[in-house]
């Protein structure tokens, strides 16, 4: 059973309420993104200064929280379906004294229309298909598509992304091919992949995925993507020096 509560450095993540609990890949995921979207403040990229994201599918609040730890000026709206997880963002939120930062919206995404443009979209979506629904209607709300598709989410990013702004997925490995597909077909364009690896023996199991939108079909295709690996731990079974460098302002034992 996992653990009622998660302790960061910073903040801590209660989770009994949640069906989505936090994992490695998804700490991993919300690091990248602080990171990300910090530079994009501080060093411009030729774009807007990003002020506000969107948090879709924000369970507990960590991807939040995250974000907000490295990144405190920035408004989050963060997208939560299931009550009970609302809820509890909410009260984790609140424990960390930034919920003049975050709001927690207890809603669909597929039927929520913002008052303005987000500069930044984050997502830890639903994963799973065709695949055993999980135990538990809650469970298979969180793991499995029956609220929200890739196409829907990818129609929630271009309807409310700004032109400038950049969104952040993470997905399993095996749907590499499926979201390009889908990525090309909506004219949103990947800057960068990541191929997360739990060793350096084993293959990729979840990607990492950077991207904005694009104006025409020439822009998608001239448009330059980066690609790399990260390995969770290393030869010794121990942290990698790339994941402590991204979740050693997190972690309590890095």
């Amino acid at each position: 059973m996992a653990n009622t509560y998660f302790s960061f450095k910073q903040f801590t993540i209660w989770q009994d309420q949640a069906a989505m609990k936090v994992t490695t890949d998804a700490c991993l995921f919300g690091a990248w993104v602080s990171e990300h979207i910090r530079l994009h403040a501080t060093q411009g990229r030729g774009l807007t200064t990003p002020t506000r994201v969107a948090d879709v599918g924000a369970g507990t609040g960590l991807l939040s929280l995250m974000i907000h730890q490295k990144n405190p000026t920035l408004t989050i709206e963060a997208l939560e379906i299931d009550p009970l997880a609302a809820e509890q963002a909410r009260q984790n939120i609140a424990s960390a004294n930034a919920d003049t930062q975050i709001n927690i919206h207890t809603t669909d995404a597929t039927n929520f229309s913002p008052a303005m443009p987000y500069d930044s979209i984050i997502s830890n979506p639903p994963f799973y298909q065709d695949d055993l629904k999980a135990a538990g209607r809650r469970r298979s709300l969180a793991f499995h598509e029956e609220t929200l598709t890739l196409p829907q989410l990818l129609n929630f990013i271009k309807s409310n992304l700004s032109s400038s702004g950049y969104f952040y997925l993470l997905l399993p490995f095996r749907r590499e091919k499926e979201i390009e597909r889908l990525l090309y077909a909506m004219q949103l364009h990947l800057s960068e992949k990541v191929y997360v690896k739990t060793s350096p023996q084993q293959s990729p199991h979840r990607l990492l995925l950077a991207g904005r939108r694009v104006q025409t079909e020439t822009t998608l295709l001239d448009q330059p993507m980066e690609g790399r690996e990260i390995c969770i731990t290393d030869q010794n079974g121990q942290y990698s020096s790339a994941c402590k460098a991204l979740l050693k302002e997190y972690y309590l034992a890095l």
